[in-house]
């Protein structure tokens, strides 16, 4: 089993593997090893059956209802209200608004999952960023932290929170409740802030990108009408025909930025677009844009991204719909498309939705005299799609067509308080130990199908097959370890080394060893390990439990010194353009920190 753990360590720590492909071979080796061996000890005995019903534990359906109901909060646009809290915050001054920000973010995610919470407030902090003139890479990273550090609030903060208390329980330790450490963890947050808010951001580089991750530029065309249409209704006619007669200037203070124009399209020859030039009837004006600077453009200036009267007509009597939105959407090889115009194709009439920007892939932003849907399409062409969510929906199961970003399909919803309500009353029948938080957690997902909140098909886009591998393939090593004896032959060495040592440096010791294993191998395999190794020192050294477990828990979440050591890092890392060196700079003395204060808080706490 030993042999077991430090080859799966090892591959756990190869860049060039899957976790998935990782956890599966560890699954794989088990169930060779206890069915060609089956182990029958003191302990109990140990078949390829016992290995199987890890996909079965209760951490696993916890962990897998609690990242459906994080989706409910998410489609539903239950976040969004924050968010704009946040934005205005920041308007306020921008020290107090960053204060805020690592505190909700803190708070948000001992209740939601972290990637979520991160994904929700990327976009809100890179144009933040680019709003003040603040570095994004000052501000992603503290925030990222805070997430995690948050995360730690609660027994449902994190899925590692989750596995290792499912695993202590499996062992013999009392349940604990939803805020059993959040005193803990509270204090532990409060001395982590102020080097997160003051300290944190002067480490980080000046230099490092602050473009989003969504940068792709799309051409797009506003065309004014030579003349209005018979078909056209009063309101397509003012659309239109509001630009003609105006600067390009007059436009740019209307939009309080610079105009994204290409060109101008008059007379069938591109004009050169200068602050002076005036917009005529008949005009096409040639935007380049990222898709939020369209959407900006279209609503400041009133305009239409399509035509009201050609391809657009399908939307048109969508356009006062709250869920009308961008959504971007590769050609794949597979499909169709290629070759094929989208006016050949038709496009419009097949799916009631339209084409308002074009991406030609490796090529980038071409400006054409031609229309959109007049241009052939290549693979990898990305196509910048509108119309309601639910026919967008439909679009992502259309072969050879990829939705790139599902949260540009899910505007806020009158659904949105009721997915609030539905979880809260988890957390409350949790917290009140009504039900067992995996019977909560299920009994919530019910609530959110049968209301709406999500979709049938949308369950399997919250669950990552990583994680359910990950955590079940950890279970049942955990489980193994501590049957077949191996947690208590380590445990007795462990005992020897720190039995004369004070207590705080005892549980410092299991802190400490579930961090280096979560920045370098992974979260759940510090817990798999830890867990069992540190009850069985803690009852070796005739102590209580419960602290031990609880180092264990801590230590596997702090995260913070290697950007493989959790997703949220990798995320931010591309985001802003940090390097190794940012995480070990920044990251390590947090650890350092939190080790030291956790420590002094669980002996403190537990009378050792």
């Amino acid at each position: 089993m030993l042999a077991v753990t430090v080859l799966v360590f090892y591959l756990y720590s190869r860049p060039w593997i899957r976790m998935e492909y990782v956890s599966l071979i560890l699954l794989t080796a088990l169930l060779l090893l206890f069915y060609v061996f089956p182990y029958d000890g003191s302990g109990g005995s140990i078949t390829e059956v016992d290995v199987l019903r890890a996909f079965g534990h209760p951490a696993l359906v916890a962990i897998c209802s609690l990242m459906i109901l994080g989706r409910g909060l998410t489609v539903t646009g239950a976040m969004e209200p924050l968010v704009r809290v946040l934005t205005r915050m920041w308007g306020l001054s921008p020290q107090l608004g960053m204060l805020v920000t690592l505190v909700v973010a803190g708070l948000a995610s001992a209740f939601i999952n972290d990637t979520p919470v991160l994904v929700l407030m990327l976009p809100m902090l890179l144009s933040l960023a680019e709003r003040t003139g603040r570095s994004a890479s000052r501000m992603l990273m503290p925030v990222n932290f805070a997430i995690l550090t948050g995360g730690l609030l609660t027994t449902i903060g994190t899925s590692t929170n989750l596995l290792v208390l499912s695993i202590a329980m499996d062992l013999g330790m009392a349940p604990m409740g939803l805020f059993a450490f959040t005193p803990l963890a509270a204090v532990a947050f409060g001395v982590a802030l102020p080097y997160l808010w003051l300290v944190a951001p002067r480490l980080l580089p000046e230099s490092a990108s602050s473009a989003p991750i969504q940068n792709r530029e799309f051409e797009a065309r506003v065309d004014l009408g030579a003349a209005t249409p018979a078909a056209a209704t009063p309101g397509e006619t003012q659309r239109r025909g509001r630009l003609a007669g105006r600067s390009l200037a007059d436009l740019e203070r209307e939009l309080a930025r610079p105009v994204p124009v290409a060109g101008v399209l008059r007379g069938g020859r591109t004009i050169k677009a200068t602050a002076d030039l005036e917009l005529r009837a008949g005009d096409s004006v040639l935007l380049r844009d990222t898709p939020a600077g369209l959407h900006q453009v279209a609503t400041t200036l009133g305009v239409d991204l399509y035509d009201p009267t050609g391809a657009g007509r399908f939307i048109e009597h969508d356009v006062r719909q709250a869920d009308m939105h961008f959504v971007e959407v590769v050609v794949s090889a597979q499909s169709d498309l290629v070759g094929r115009t989208l006016r050949d194709a038709r496009f419009a009439e097949r799916y009631h939705l339209v084409v308002v920007g074009l991406n030609h892939g490796t090529q980038g932003v071409v400006p054409r005299l031609t229309e959109i849907a007049d241009q052939p399409l290549a693979a990898s062409d990305i196509l910048l799609v509108q119309g309601p969510t639910d026919r967008v929906a439909e679009l992502s199961r259309v072969p050879g067509l990829l939705v790139l970003d599902a949260r540009l399909m899910l505007p806020r919803s009158k659904l949105a308080p009721l997915a609030l309500t539905i979880m809260a009353c988890v957390v409350i029948a949790a917290a009140a130990k009504w039900l067992p938080i995996h019977v909560a957690a299920f009994l919530g997902v019910l609530a959110m199908l049968f209301t709406g909140c999500v979709r049938l098909e949308g369950v399997s886009q919250a669950l990552s097959l990583e994680v359910i591998l990950l955590v079940a393939s950890s279970v049942a090593l955990g489980q193994a370890l501590l049957g077949t004896g191996a947690a208590a032959w380590v445990a007795s060495g462990v005992t020897w080394a720190i039995d004369a040592a004070p207590p705080a440096l005892q549980v410092a010791t299991f802190i400490g060893f579930a961090a280096v294993l979560t920045n370098f191998v992974s979260n759940a395999a510090a817990a798999a390990v830890g867990t069992p190794i540190a009850m069985a020192t803690a009852q070796s050294l005739g102590l209580p439990v419960e602290p031990f477990v609880l180092a264990v828990l801590f230590g596997a979440n702090l995260s913070f010194a290697t950007p493989m050591a959790y997703q949220t890092n990798l995320l931010v890392m591309n985001a802003a353009g940090y390097r190794f060196s940012d995480f070990v700079k920044v990251g390590v003395p947090l650890v350092l920190i939190l080790l030291t204060t956790f420590s002094v808080l669980l002996t403190r706490r537990y009378g050792l």
